[in-house]
């Protein structure tokens, strides 16, 4: 059987309002839950929005926490984001989230997004990032982007945790089989 994989929207609303975004395709208020089964069957949990960096901090580092102490087949989690919110966190924060999950999927959607992702660059809390070998992070360049991308690619040191990775906008959002749009029973 193959690994159970979730992406659970914890949040709906984000700062953009991209016209391709997968969430258009769905009605989030009748999207299913999840339920403690399927989190026990999980073997990756990715954490997606709207933004999940939109919420407090603290509650995102809980609620990773919780997952992998409540539930410890949980292998994976990951947390996907613009990182249009990295500017506002603290290295103490970062420090506690690193701890707590197993990498980051940033995708920028514009030139503040891409500020945000560059000035996380040059801090300490990047090299940290970079040097925990359990990372896997990945960078997603979509389609109008790589211009933005150009821009900082020089200026940026992006070691092997890191994967610089080109999407397109897609019209559907078809999960593989053993994989799971799902949402919180009480979004953030």
């Amino acid at each position: 059987m193959k690994e159970q994989i979730y992406h659970i929207l914890i949040k709906k609303g984000c700062g953009h309002n991209c016209p391709m975004c997968c969430n258009k395709l769905f009605d989030l208020d009748t999207l299913p839950s999840i339920t403690g089964e399927q989190l026990r069957s999980a073997h990756t949990v990715c954490l997606t929005g709207g933004e999940p960096f939109a919420i407090d901090t603290h509650a995102l580092t809980k609620l990773c926490e919780n997952m992998r102490k409540q539930y410890p087949n949980i292998q994976k989690i990951y947390i996907y984001t613009s990182g249009n919110h990295f500017d506002e966190m603290t290295a103490y924060e970062w420090h506690r989230l690193i701890g707590a999950i197993d990498g980051l999927n940033v995708s920028p959607k514009n030139q503040y997004d891409w500020g945000a992702f560059y000035d996380l660059t040059q801090t300490s809390v990047w090299f940290d990032m970079l040097s925990e070998p359990r990372l896997s992070n990945r960078l997603y360049v979509f389609d109008g982007q790589w211009e933005e991308w150009e821009k900082f690619n020089p200026k940026i040191y992006m070691p092997r945790c890191w994967k610089v990775i080109g999407r397109k906008w897609d019209t559907t959002f078809n999960t593989p089989e053993n994989e799971y749009f799902v949402r919180l029973p009480i979004l953030y």
